[in-house]
């Protein structure tokens, strides 16, 4: 336990800010963003140096604090940081920065500061939960700083893409309720006494036999938290919210970076080791809706008439891989889609803000209003190349890394038949790769080199602009040419994860090491190098 409360300092110094901006007399002109400035750096420093903690590699939870809640039914208030929670909350922290210095609200700039820290404090709150209780607390208090936000400076049919963004993801997160429930009855059977808390419920399932002889219990609450991860990811057919919400949100670099990334990270933290044999049982499942997910993202993103839709559906696609790689259950396949969580939410932020200064200067949105941009704008046109290339996976940028590793996981797995996967997916998967190069480089071209608008008299980015940008330029590359320090750091907690996987039944129902062809190390701590991978 850590004497000093940093991750509640973390969660709650946002969040009363955030009240107190929202809540606080007018402000003289300028004064609500110096001061969410100030709290988000210092956010950010703060996530810095936990993030640091974990760059030489460490499975366990650090800055734990733990006070009784609510102790007669086993809840309490129970936070720890691990190596993945880490960068995603270094993630939140960098994104909410920036839309921090972004933002220029026409009215009432106090109260959207104010909302943005609150989801930022939120965000933190969901990443270091240890209880399932405080964990879903937060989950569902996310969702309303961005829903006020959509009303009250969003555009389009806001109140209408408000309620749909809170009513989807509310009644998806329900049926998360019913899986708790579950889990905290049976450690009542199992040892006496109910907790939702994650690391005694996870020693449970090791050591004492949560599930035993409890199979459709043990489905029941998988599904229930994976439809609520599902629905936040989002995941076809459960994606309707999200492009309106993309479009009409005035912060769609938080929400493009962060906030769909909370499913996929729930989906770490909870699923893989609460629920092992249902992962096992029904990874062929949640690996067909990611390769549907990739295909059906990647046509429709073809079409779409606006930057932002296209985007949206990109993103559909995206989550795509990170469910191919993280249901492989194997070690490659897992570092992938830890990889590509934390890449995709730099790459679509980086889109989404440079869509926010070309929307500075022209209220257009449809592609075909657009055109001709890089003869006026070439440092706009250069930076959101380095963007459109990562997101369509070039070599050398981050997102290749992620893409690459969750297909050679895929592939392990449906070479040997692991968890009842096939190869077959893979290959759809990776068609589906072959689609993002197509929209992407379609994209770019009708915004700079189709039929030249009245954009070609816009004027080029600014510096403080061509800073904000060039930042994120400058993480693309490194993620791509340098990946090893992130992998590195999360290696040991995929280990760990991945470890209930090691063992399948082949179709005799002999148990085999699945490691025997599934696995793959790249980072090695033994005498075998760096970077070797087992094959069959």
């Amino acid at each position: 336990m850590s004497s000093v409360p940093y991750l509640s300092i973390l969660i709650w110094l946002p969040i009363l800010a955030g009240l107190g901006l929202a809540f606080i007399p007018k402000l003289g002109a300028g004064i609500p963003k110096g001061l969410a400035s100030l709290v988000a750096l210092a956010t950010l420093i703060v996530t810095g140096t936990i993030t640091a903690l974990f760059l030489t590699g460490d499975a366990g939870f650090s800055l734990q604090q733990q006070l009784n809640w609510i102790p007669n039914m086993g809840i309490s208030y129970f936070v720890g940081v691990d190596s993945m929670a880490a960068w995603m909350m270094l993630l939140t922290a960098f994104l909410a920065l920036i839309a921090v210095l972004i933002s220029k609200p026409k009215e009432r700039d106090a109260q959207f500061f104010g909302l943005l820290l609150c989801l930022e404090g939120t965000l933190f709150g969901i990443f270091s939960s240890l209880d399932l209780v405080l964990f879903y607390v937060f989950f569902e208090l996310s969702l309303v700083p961005v829903a006020l936000m959509i009303l009250g400076w969003g555009s389009g049919d806001k109140g209408k893409v408000a309620l749909r963004y809170v009513a989807t993801l509310f009644a998806g997160s329900l049926l998360m309720l019913v899986g708790m429930a579950i889990l905290a009855s049976r450690a009542n059977v199992v040892d006496g006494l109910p907790t939702f808390n994650a690391l005694k419920l996870q020693e449970l399932v090791d050591t004492k036999g949560l599930w035993a002889n409890s199979w459709p219990l043990q489905a029941l609450a998988f599904w229930g938290f994976m439809v609520a991860f599902l629905v936040k990811s989002p995941v076809v057919p459960m994606h309707r919210w999200l492009n309106d919400t993309y479009e009409d949100a005035p912060i769609g670099a938080v929400v493009a970076g962060v906030v769909l990334k909370v499913g996929t990270f729930g989906m770490f933290r909870f699923c893989l080791p609460l629920f092992p044999d249902a992962c096992r049982v029904y990874a062929p499942v949640v690996v067909a809706l990611g390769v549907v997910g990739i295909l059906y993202g990647g046509i429709l993103a073809i079409i779409q008439k606006t930057p932002g839709r296209v985007m949206g559906f990109s993103t559909i696609s995206h989550v795509g891989f990170i469910l191919v790689g993280l249901f492989s259950l194997n070690h490659a396949g897992m570092m992938g889609a830890a990889f590509q969580q934390f890449n995709h939410g730099i790459a679509a932020a980086a889109v989404f803000v440079l869509l926010s200064f070309l929307a500075e200067r022209t209220p257009a949105k449809n592609l075909s209003e657009l055109g001709g941009l890089k003869k006026s704008m070439p440092i706009f046109s250069t930076l959101f190349l380095i963007a459109m290339l990562t997101n369509l996976g070039l070599p050398f940028t981050g997102g290749f890394i992620g893409e690459f590793l969750s297909l050679v996981g895929a592939y392990m797995a449906g070479f040997t038949g692991a968890n009842g996967l096939s190869v077959i997916w893979v290959y759809l998967a990776a068609f589906g790769a072959i689609l993002s190069a197509g929209y992407m480089l379609y994209l770019y071209q009708r915004m700079f080199y189709g039929k030249k608008q009245e954009t070609a008299e816009f004027k080029d980015l600014t510096l403080h602009e061509t800073l904000i940008g060039g930042t994120f330029a400058i993480l693309i590359l490194v993620l791509g040419i340098l990946p090893m320090t992130l992998l590195h750091s999360m290696e040991p907690k995929i280990d760990a994860l991945g470890r209930p996987f090691q063992m399948t039944h082949s179709a005799s129902g002999s148990a085999a090491p699945a490691g025997s062809g599934a696995t793959a190390r790249l980072v090695s701590n033994s005498s075998a190098p760096v970077g070797e991978v087992k094959l069959p």
